[in-house]
C-alpha cells in the first residue's frame, strides 16, 4: 500500500471512529430524553388516574367512569392505560396512536426498563388502572432525526477523505518525483535533478537529492580525470622504462654479448690476458646493467622501504634530496622501532612523504623542511612541513588528490593548508588495527 493510501486510510479511520462516537453518543441522549419524557408521562398519568379516583367515590356508574378513565388515554404518545378486573382479566385498555414501527434493533437500543404504574380503585370492586409505557411513537419519532445525524456524519466523513486524498496527493507529488529521480541517480545519470517545491520537509529532501546528484558528478569527472592522469603517467613510465631498456641495456647487453664471443678464439689462440680482459668488460656490462635494473625496480617499487624500512627509506629521501638542494635545512622526527608496522602502512606513509617533498622542492622554494613520524595510540601519523611560498604550495594538482585518495584508501585521513607559523603543512592520520586485524587474519 502506498503512503498516501495509508495517510488517507488512518484517516478515514479516525473519522469513521468519531462518526460511530458521535452516534452513540447521540443514542445515548436519545436514550436518556426517551427516558425522561416516559417518566414524567407517567407522573402525570398518575396524577389524573388519582384526580379521577378522587371523584368515583360519588360516582352512581363507576364501573362505567372507570371505562371512562381508561379512553381518555386515547391516542397518547407515551402511555396506554389498561382496566384489569380484580382477577387480572384485561376489562378495558386505551387506543394507541397509530406510528410506523422503527427498526428493531433501534428499538431494542432505546427501550427502557420502566415498570409500569398500577393504581387500585377506591370504588371497592377490585378493579384497578395499570399506566403502561409506550415506546414506540418515541423511538419511531426519533428514528429519522438519527438517520440525518448518521447522514450528516457520513457525508463529512466522505468529504473529509477526499479533502485529504487531495491534499495529500498534492503534498506527496513532490515525493514522488523524488522517487523517480533516485533511481536515474543510481543508474549514472548524475544530471536528474528533483525540482525543490512542496512542504518544507520535502523541499530539504528534494535540495539533499540534488547535492548528492552534483556530488557525484563531481566525483566522476574527478575519477575520469585520475584515471586519464594515471593512464598518462603509466604510458610515460612504460616509455622511460623502454627508452632506459633501449639506450642503456641494450647497448651493453651487445657489448656483454661480444666480449663473452670473443673469448672462445681468444682461449684457443692461447692469449690468456685478452681472455681476462674480454670476462672484465663484460662483468663490467653486467654490473651496470644490475644497477640499472635496480633503478627501474626501485621506480615500480621502493626497494628502500623493503630493504631498510619506513624511517631509514624516509631518511634516505631526505638525503636524496638534500644532495640536489643544499641550501635546503632538512629536519626529521622519526620512529625508532618500525618494524611491526603493517607493511601497506609503510608504504602509504613512505609515498606521502615522498610526494610531499617533491612538492614542496619543486614548488614552494623552502629554506626548511620537517618531516614527523610517530604513532599515537592506534594510528599512524605522518606530517611534512615547509616554510615555502603558501601560493605555489597550495597550487592545485593531482599530487595532492591523488595523496588524499591513497590515505582514504588506507582508511586514514589528509589535510594540507597553510600553516600556522607560515609555509605549507601535510598531515596524514593511517589506522593501524584494521591493517593488524587484517594481516592477522
Amino acid at each position: 500500500m502506498s503512503l498516501r493510501h495509508r495517510i488517507v486510510v488512518a484517516i478515514a479511520l479516525v473519522l469513521v471512529l468519531g462518526a460511530g462516537l458521535g452516534l452513540a453518543l447521540a443514542g445515548l441522549q436519545a436514550r436518556h430524553w426517551l427516558r425522561g419524557e416516559l417518566v414524567s408521562a407517567q407522573v402525570s398519568g398518575e396524577l389524573a388516574v388519582n384526580r379521577a379516583f378522587s371523584d368515583l367515590k360519588r360516582s352512581a356508574a363507576p364501573a362505567e367512569d372507570l371505562r371512562s378513565l381508561v379512553a381518555t388515554f386515547d391516542g397518547n404518545r407515551h402511555l396506554q392505560a389498561w382496566l384489569l378486573g380484580p382477577d387480572g382479566r384485561v376489562i378495558a385498555t386505551s387506543r394507541l396512536e397509530p406510528a410506523e414501527a422503527p427498526p428493531a434493533w433501534f428499538s431494542a437500543l432505546l427501550r427502557q426498563d420502566i415498570a409500569p404504574v398500577c393504581l387500585t380503585s377506591p370504588s371497592g370492586n377490585g378493579a384497578a388502572v395499570e399506566l403502561r409505557p409506550v415506546y414506540t411513537n418515541d423511538t419511531a419519532a426519533v428514528w429519522p432525526e438519527f438517520l440525518d445525524l448518521a447522514l450528516v456524519l457520513t457525508l463529512s466523513c466522505l468529504a473529509g477523505a477526499v479533502l485529504v486524498w487531495a491534499v495529500v496527493g498534492r503534498a506527496l507529488r513532490p515525493l514522488r518525483v523524488v522517487g523517480r529521480v533516485l533511481p536515474r541517480i543510481g543508474a549514472g545519470d548524475y544530471a536528474a535533478r528533483a525540482p525543490e517545491q512542496g512542504p518544507p520537509e520535502l523541499i530539504g529532501l528534494a535540495r539533499g537529492v540534488n547535492e548528492m546528484a552534483e556530488r557525484l558528478a563531481a566525483m566522476r569527472t574527478r575519477n575520469r580525470a585520475l584515471e586519464a592522469q594515471i593512464l598518462s603517467l603509466q604510458d610515460e613510465e612504460r616509455a622511460d622504462i623502454a627508452r632506459d631498456l633501449h639506450d642503456e641495456i641494450g647497448p651493453h647487453l651487445f657489448a656483454a654479448n661480444v666480449d663473452v664471443g670473443m673469448i672462445p678464439s681468444l682461449a684457443i689462440s692461447g692469449r690468456t690476458e685478452a681472455v681476462l680482459e674480454q670476462v672484465r668488460s663484460a662483468q663490467a656490462a653486467i654490473a651496470y646493467m644490475q644497477r640499472l635494473v635496480r633503478d627501474i625496480l626501485g621506480r615500480l617499487r621502493p626497494t628502500q622501504l623493503v630493504e631498510l624500512g619506513l624511517s631509514a627509506a624516509v631518511l634516505d629521501l631526505t638525503r636524496f634530496w638534500g644532495a640536489r638542494r643544499p641550501e635546503v635545512r632538512f629536519d626529521t622526527h622519526l620512529l625508532e622501532d618500525d618494524g611491526d608496522l603493517p607493511e601497506a602502512v609503510q608504504e602509504t606513509a613512505y609515498r606521502l612523504v615522498q610526494e610531499s617533498l617533491s612538492n614542496a622542492v619543486r614548488h614552494a622554494a623552502p629554506t626548511a623542511i620537517a618531516v614527523s613520524i610517530v604513532r599515537i595510540a592506534d594510528n599512524l601519523q605522518v606530517e611534512v612541513r615547509n616554510n615555502g611560498a603558501r601560493a605555489l604550495a597550495a597550487t592545485p594538482g593531482f599530487g595532492l588528490t591523488g595523496m588524499t585518495e591513497r590515505a582514504a584508501a588506507a582508511g586514514g585521513t589528509l589535510s594540507a593548508g597553510p600553516a600556522e607559523e607560515g609555509g605549507w603543512r601535510v598531515y596524514a592520520t593511517l589506522p593501524l588495527v584494521a591493517h593488524a586485524r587484517g594481516r592477522a587474519a
